[in-house]
Formats: C-alpha cells, sequence, structure tokens
C-alpha cells in the first residue's frame, strides 16, 4: 500500500509541474463552434446547466487530447483539431437546415442504399468539408498562439464538468424536470443516465420522485403483433399499392391544377387530403402503411428474421407479389421485412425523372406478364423527394413541379392498366410515405417535425368494394385491404385517437396525440415520456396532458 501511496504522490507531484500546452487559435476556434451547436440546448430554466457542463467538459477534453497528440506528434494534434472543426461544422449544418444531429440516427442514413441518391449527398459537399478541413489544418500549423495550462488542473476539470454534467442531469430526470427532455434534444454529443438509474441515485437521498403529471414512463414492450400473421383470402382480389415519396398535401389542397389526375380519380373513388401517413420518415412511414402498426415495433419487426405485413400475407395466402421502385426498398431492410419473395424491378442509375418514367412503364409491363393468378404490386415514385434534378434552382416551385410531373405519370399509368383490363378486381391504394418541409419553418427535409407539412399526405382509393370513409391515417390501410381481400372485419368508425411518431434510428423519439379537443406532444428518452412544445404553438391544459400521456402509454403497450 505504500508503494501505491508514493506512486501517487509523485504522480500528483509531477502533474503540479506539468504544463498543457494549447493553440490559442485552435481553443478559441473550438470553443466558438461548441458555442453555436449547444445554443439551441440553452434554455432561461436551471436546465440550462447540462449544456453549459457538457461544453465545459468537451472544450476540456479537446485540449487534453489535443495536448497527449501533440506530445507524441504535432501533426497528428493539428489533423485532430481539423477533424474536430470539420464535425463540429457538420453538426451545426445538419441542426440549423434539419434540426437533426449528427448522432446515429443521421449516420445510419449515409450506409443505406442509394443514400447519395435518397439524401441529397453530393460531391461538392464533400468538397467543401475537405476544404474547412485544409484551412484548419493549415491555420493551426501556422498560426502559433500559444498558451499553458496545469496539467493537472485541466485533468480535474474535465472530470469534474463530465460528472457534473451528468449528476446535474440525473438529478433533474430524477425530479421528472419538463423542461430537460427538451434541452436534451439539442444537446450534442451527449449521452446521460438513464431515468432508472437515475432514481436509483438520488431516491435515498431526497427520497421518492415528486408527482409530474406532464411525464409518464413507458415500460418499452411494444413488439409487431402482425409477424406470422395468415390470412385466410374469401375474395381473391389484386392490389395495386402506389407511394409517391415525400408527398404532402397541402399544396394539392392550396392549388389543385397540381395533381388533376388524382383529383379525378378521387371522384371515382375515395380522395383524402387530410390523410395521416403517422411518420415523417421513410422507413417510419411505410412500416405503419404496410403493418398498420406505429412505429415502436419497426425495430423488433427489422430483426425479427420474420416477413411482416398486408404483402407478406397476400404472399402467403397465393398473390404473386412484385415491385417497381425508383429507390431501392432496401432502405432500413424494408424490403426483407415487408416483401419477402417479391419479384423486384428497380430503376437504372439516371435523374429522379427517368427512374419514375421507368416505374410508371415498367409496372404495367410487369402486371402483363403475370396473368390470371391474384397480385399484389407496389410501385415506389421518387415523387417531389429531395434531391432535384435542377438542385441549382431548387425552391417550393421546383416540389410543386415534381408533384405535377408525378400525377402525370400515374395518371398514364393507370389508364394503360386500365385499357388493358387489370383494374378490373383490382383495389388501387395510391399515397405517400410522408409529406415534406420546403423551409416552411426554416427547415429542409423530413423527419424532424412531425407538423402537417410532413405527416399529411393525399390518399386516393378506387376498386374498393367496402365503405372507405372511416380511414384517417396508414394504420387503416392494412384493415382496409384484409377487409377487401374477405380475411377480417370491416373497421366501422374512425379511430377516436390519431398518433403521430416521430422519425429516430430505430424507435421513436416523439410523439403526437391528436383527440377531438386538441393536440399534446411528447418527447421521450430512455422510457421517459414529458410534455414537448407543439408545432403549431398551443398549450393543451394539464387534463388534456395527462389524459394524452395515459392514452399513448396505453397505445403503446397493448397487445392485439
Amino acid at each position: 500500500m505504500e508503494i501505491f501511496a508514493y506512486i501517487s504522490r509523485w504522480v500528483g507531484n509531477e502533474l503540479k509541474q506539468v504544463q498543457a500546452s494549447a493553440n490559442r487559435f485552435e481553443a478559441f476556434t473550438i470553443l466558438f463552434l461548441l458555442a453555436v451547436a449547444l445554443w439551441p440546448s440553452m434554455t432561461p430554466k436551471f436546465a440550462v446547466l447540462v449544456p453549459l457542463l457538457h461544453g465545459l467538459f468537451l472544450f476540456c477534453a479537446f485540449v487534453l487530447v489535443r495536448h497527449g497528440l501533440a506530445m507524441v506528434r504535432p501533426v497528428a494534434a493539428h489533423i485532430f483539431f481539423a477533424l474536430c472543426v470539420s464535425i463540429l461544422a457538420i453538426e451545426i449544418a445538419i441542426h440549423h437546415y434539419t434540426s437533426l444531429h449528427l448522432n446515429r440516427f443521421v449516420l445510419s442514413l449515409a450506409f443505406q442504399p442509394q443514400a447519395q441518391d435518397q439524401i441529397g449527398l453530393s460531391s461538392t459537399l464533400l468538397y467543401l468539408l475537405a476544404l474547412i478541413a485544409g484551412l484548419a489544418y493549415l491555420a493551426a500549423r501556422f498560426i502559433r498562439w500559444r498558451f499553458h495550462l496545469p496539467l493537472r488542473r485541466l485533468i480535474i476539470a474535465t472530470v469534474l464538468s463530465l460528472v457534473a454534467a451528468q449528476a446535474l442531469y440525473g438529478f433533474l430526470l430524477y425530479q421528472r424536470d419538463t423542461g430537460l427532455l427538451n434541452s436534451q434534444r439539442d444537446l450534442v454529443f451527449f449521452t446521460g443516465l438513464h431515468h432508472y438509474h437515475a432514481e436509483r441515485l438520488f431516491t435515498p437521498l431526497f427520497g421518492s420522485r415528486p408527482s409530474n403529471p406532464y411525464a409518464q414512463s413507458y415500460n418499452g414492450t411494444a413488439s409487431p403483433r402482425t409477424g406470422g400473421d395468415t390470412w385466410t383470402v374469401t375474395r381473391k382480389r389484386n392490389l395495386l399499392l402506389v407511394v409517391a415519396d415525400s408527398t404532402r398535401s397541402g399544396d394539392i389542397k392550396d392549388d389543385p391544377s397540381l395533381a388533376p389526375n388524382l383529383l379525378g380519380l378521387g371522384k371515382r373513388g375515395f380522395l383524402s387530403l387530410n390523410h395521416s401517413s403517422v411518420a415523417n420518415c421513410t422507413h417510419f412511414g411505410m412500416h405503419t402503411l404496410l403493418s398498420g402498426e406505429l412505429a415502436t415495433t419497426f425495430g423488433p419487426a427489422r430483426h425479427s428474421k420474420r416477413a411482416h405485413g398486408l404483402f407478406a400475407a397476400l404472399a402467403e395466402a397465393g398473390h404473386m407479389v412484385s415491385t417497381t421502385e425508383a429507390q431501392s426498398l432496401d432502405w432500413y431492410d424494408l424490403a426483407t421485412t415487408y416483401l419477402p419473395g417479391a419479384v423486384r424491378d428497380l430503376a437504372p442509375a439516371g435523374s429522379s425523372s427517368a427512374k419514375d418514367d421507368y416505374v410508371a412503364v415498367q409496372t404495367v409491363r410487369r402486371l402483363k406478364q403475370i396473368g390470371n393468378e391474384p397480385w399484389a404490386h407496389l410501385a415506389y415514385f421518387n415523387g417531389p423527394h429531395f434531391p432535384y434534378d435542377d438542385q441549382e434552382n431548387a425552391n417550393v416551385n421546383t416540389y410543386r413541379d415534381a408533384i405535377q410531373a408525378t400525377d402525370r405519370r400515374i395518371g398514364q399509368m393507370l389508364r394503360e392498366l386500365a385499357a388493358s383490363g387489370l383494374l378490373t378486381n383490382t383495389l388501387v391504394i395510391i399515397t405517400s410515405d410522408h409529406g415534406e418541409d420546403i423551409l416552411d419553418n426554416g427547415t429542409l427535409g423530413h423527419g424532424n417535425t412531425l407538423n402537417d407539412a410532413q405527416t399529411k399526405v393525399p390518399l386516393v382509393i378506387l376498386g374498393a368494394s367496402v365503405p372507405t370513409d372511416w380511414i384517417r391515417s396508414h394504420r387503416d390501410i392494412l384493415p382496409l385491404v384484409r377487409a377487401e381481400m374477405g380475411a377480417g372485419p370491416l373497421r366501422a368508425l374512425p379511430r377516436a385517437t390519431e398518433v403521430q411518431t416521430g422519425c429516430d434510428y430505430e424507435f421513436p423519439q416523439s410523439f403526437a396525440i391528436t383527440e377531438t379537443d386538441g393536440r399534446v406532444d411528447f418527447r421521450l428518452q430512455d422510457g421517459l415520456l414529458a410534455l414537448a412544445p407543439s408545432p403549431n404553438g398551443t398549450t393543451p391544459t394539464e387534463a388534456q396532458v395527462r389524459r394524452a400521456s395515459f392514452k399513448l402509454i396505453q397505445l403503446l403497450n397493448q397487445k392485439e
């Protein structure tokens, strides 16, 4: 023990004398970028101390790591600085334009099939990033404004700021502070205590946590309910599901001339321009559309190694399943999970319009080849999904032009199918996986806000033999198809509660509950639901919040 005590004293004395060398330019640059990145998480509430302490930890950690690298090789320290500048610049840009963060979910997008086409990654962006990193490296190398810090104090500051940020976050989580989760959603590179551990830590010190009507716990037991379902099909009908990516209904409401074909088809069947996609991104929206379930079951369905949803049920019942895809539905394993054994035609590389032309033409060709056996086909158009063919002049008018072009293609495709007699015994459903924000609230794209622009999509149904006026969202599509096939009862009334799920990697982190008396938004963190600001700026009553929170927990945990 004396040896360990001696070593400890020796290390302490040595650290007192060691100075951590840092470059003023690098330090001020990182400090400035951290301040910009953390600014959205700054609130006037007590929870603001969490981002301040977390920012201090990140800054001290940078200086500490940079010092260690400089001791080994100065060039490594400059490269590390350039890398940090690039990462922070990417984080700031992503959050500014999309309200998302450089986290696991965003990084996972870059590794999905056809990611460059799907999310608009361009070589120009990569060149710009390389330029920023190069300039940062050169500046760090030639601007030599040095300052020194006692290494022991730097280590202590790093450890204390980390512990303080985590302890304060855990305490506020234990208190169920309603502003904490909203602040935490804007924190960069932050992972806090799970609320279970926060309770274990602080309950012995302060007693049971106070009751908070704005926060309820969810046990995370949601699991897919459609996997392995067998439909006893008594009516051998065909199914044509047409999905035009990122098509919001608001523009068609405002300007009917954008979609004369869809509106004309709607007059012959069922039309809704107030239909909810439930989710605001492709993998969650398609999950709900094809399975009838909330996105809380997406992760379990994806990893279950079993087929799920309406196409899986129809394939098992003897339908020929096929797809034509402008963009690959291997995105987050959608094809593997929901389109088992499908004959898939993927559009060749080319412009968005060329790919959509391929879908329209190939759908007709494919269905003409099937013959007399029942079939179920998915025609997946790129539609007005970003990026556009004319990237340099992309704006809301470009988006609307893409809606109009997609409407023409769908109209022509259906006319050719009808002329060939392929729609005689066919249920046709036309919709979108989600909507799109075109700088309506300062952001571009989807997946960041549960607003009407991102979740309200058109719905057209043709050839239905059962009533359709009860349909309100993508959750209702599978029950409709099942009823049309004579494989299940018809839902007679619309759902009393509309639920929306915010996009994330495999499990939603935000929800919205809409009932007749208004809407309540929630954020989810480690199983804890807390009230979140509503995109429409309204503030629900305490009674609304309590009722909505219990309703959401009930929906998340129910077994059907």
